[in-house]
């Protein structure tokens, strides 16, 4: 008996809108140059030698680092029967199924603002991204994957909890889960 394995069929993720690693980088400028600002009001420059004066900013370089390499790992693929969504700090890999197909929609969030990521409760959010996991406006729970908040995929599953992304072609996504779901169906 032989046995293929497929690659893993890749989904973009629908581009950003606005800027939200500027705003991250110059939220951190600011924090960074405000103390030594006022160091140097305070205590003369001589006190821009100390390394100690250095360490704040070091850290806060830092973490900006580690959270923009975050931000830039966003991938949806369909493997062996998974859906696998891997977003900044975070995976989910769900059965297609424990999906429930038949209930999957796409949606504009400002329209549906009950499926409006309401409470982070495990996740990484910037204007106009949201990854992680999130209670949604309705109180439910649901993982997110959300770049454009105007074509939204909902996809519910078996347990209660949802799944919201952001494919570039969130239909194309749907039908290919659809049909994954149809092949796997006895």
């Amino acid at each position: 008996m032989v046995t293929t394995t497929h690659p893993p069929k890749e989904y973009p993720v629908a581009p950003q809108s606005g800027m939200p690693l500027l705003i991250l980088w110059a939220i951190l400028l600011a924090a960074t140059v405000l103390p030594l600002a006022f160091m140097i009001g305070d205590k003369g420059l001589a006190q821009l030698a100390s390394p100690r004066a250095w360490l704040g900013p070091a850290l806060l370089s830092l973490a900006g680092v580690v959270v923009s390499l975050g931000y830039l790992r966003k991938r949806i693929a369909l493997d062996a029967g998974n859906l696998v969504v891997r977003s900044t700090f975070y995976t989910r890999t769900v059965a297609i199924g424990s999906l429930q197909l038949e209930r999957a929609r796409i949606v504009d969030l400002a329209e549906h603002r009950a499926l409006k990521p309401a409470i982070k409760t495990n996740g990484y959010g910037l204007p106009g991204f949201r990854s992680g996991h999130y209670r949604m406006g309705d109180g439910s729970k649901a993982f997110c994957l959300i770049t454009d908040h105007s074509r939204v995929l909902v996809l519910p599953l078996r347990d209660g909890s949802q799944l919201l992304l952001s494919p570039e072609q969130p239909r194309a996504l749907l039908d290919a889960l659809k049909q994954t779901a149809g092949d796997a169906a006895p």
